[in-house]
């Protein structure tokens, strides 16, 4: 069946006591050269401490026994969001020939923080400033700054709208992507809350209810990290006054029909490969291209080509984003092969594909991970 996505869900505004708790777990990395921006990183940070959050920022380091850089760049990985303030000048430049603001970004970049970047709105760059920015221009959409209280209102908004996005789970249940305002799971059963745009999507949804005999439609539920093989116990749909059609559905957990995937190592040339080390190399092949060792059988057969389910039309990029985190969590989850996916980030379209990374739980416990450069799609 062709996937639908519900492309005009919103992410909607949690309360004041969801966004403190969300804000409560996020530390945000400020990085900025700071001879020139004293004050703007001053009331970023104090913004920061406002909304609840953890400024991370080179002023509260205190004493370190690692050099200053290995300092910077493991509070760099250790924080959720990257905020970068890019002004006149680039910086002083470390061995790498790259200054300590371009440093982190790029850190936070290969981490898949989520990064958030202003820049200085009169665009005076100086030398290298400039090619710091176009880069950072081709891969994020970057706002622009007045003065330190205009930076500060924009830094407010921004992390109330990621607040909200990660607080609106997307999820995808049989072939319909949408947006669940909450989801409940005890174990046995669970729940969705959510607004569903698309009338499609909803057909979809309504075409999944148990049948008038009683027969409860099978469908795989994923979200999160995590795909379940589910059973539909009931879909409600309430229409109300706007354009989005309310949905409460209830599922039980079919551990029936869950695959155990693969659970055994396979020696090709001497060497032994385990089945979480075949899981990444069928990965990096699938999404990379990169080649498989030479004779190597892959029993159980390969993860397929998850993401060409995307559909041709141009969708916005945190949707893009958040289809093929779901997409690549079935495949992994879903087949046996992982038990949780930990961290999907697919960055916006350049010119040669999609920078992703993704982290996953394997079979045996052990975090894996892939990174690179994704060319479909």
């Amino acid at each position: 069946m062709e996937l639908t996505i519900d492309t005009a869900a919103a992410a909607v505004r949690p309360s004041d006591q969801d966004f403190r708790a969300w804000a409560a777990d996020q530390r945000v990395f400020i990085s900025s050269v700071m001879a020139d921006l004293g004050r703007e990183r001053r009331a970023v940070a104090n913004t920061v401490r406002r909304v609840g959050a953890r400024p991370v920022w080179f002023e509260d380091f205190g004493g370190r026994d690692d050099d200053a850089e290995g300092a910077y760049l493991a509070e760099v990985t250790a924080s959720s969001i990257y905020l970068g303030i890019l002004g006149r000048t680039y910086g002083k430049l470390l061995p790498t020939r790259l200054s300590a603001t371009h440093t982190e970004y790029r850190e936070a970049e290969q981490e898949g923080l989520r990064v958030c970047v202003w820049v200085d709105s009169r665009e005076d760059f100086q030398g290298d400033q400039l090619t710091f920015v176009e880069e950072v221009r081709l891969f994020h959409t970057t706002g622009r700054y007045e003065n330190a209280d205009d930076l500060a209102d924009s830094v407010t908004t921004r992390l109330q709208d990621i607040g909200a996005e990660d607080l609106s789970p997307w999820v995808k249940l049989g072939e319909v992507i949408f947006r669940a305002h909450c989801v409940s799971d005890s174990g046995r059963s669970i729940t969705l809350k959510g607004s569903v745009h698309s009338p499609s999507a909803v057909a979809k949804l309504e075409n999944l209810r148990p049948s008038s005999w009683g027969g409860k439609r099978q469908a795989r539920l994923t979200y999160h990290g995590r795909s379940h093989a589910v059973r539909v116990q009931s879909i409600v749909t309430t229409v109300v006054a706007s354009r989005a059609t309310g949905v409460e559905i209830t599922l039980e957990h079919a551990s029936d029909l869950e695959t155990n995937g693969m659970s055994m190592s396979f020696s090709v040339a001497g060497r032994t490969y385990s089945a979480d080390e075949i899981t990444e190399i069928n990965l990096r092949k699938t999404l990379f291209g990169e080649p498989a060792p030479r004779g190597l059988l892959i029993i159980g057969g390969s993860i397929g080509t998850p993401l060409s389910q995307l559909p041709r039309e141009r969708i916005s990029t945190d949707i893009h984003s958040a289809a093929c985190g779901l997409l690549l969590t079935e495949a992994l989850v879903g087949s046996g092969r992982a038990s949780r996916v930990t961290q999907v980030r697919v960055g916006p379209r350049c010119r040669d594909g999609h920078e992703v990374i993704l982290a996953w739980t394997g079979r045996n416990g052990g975090e894996r991970r892939v990174k690179g450069r994704w060319t479909l799609g």
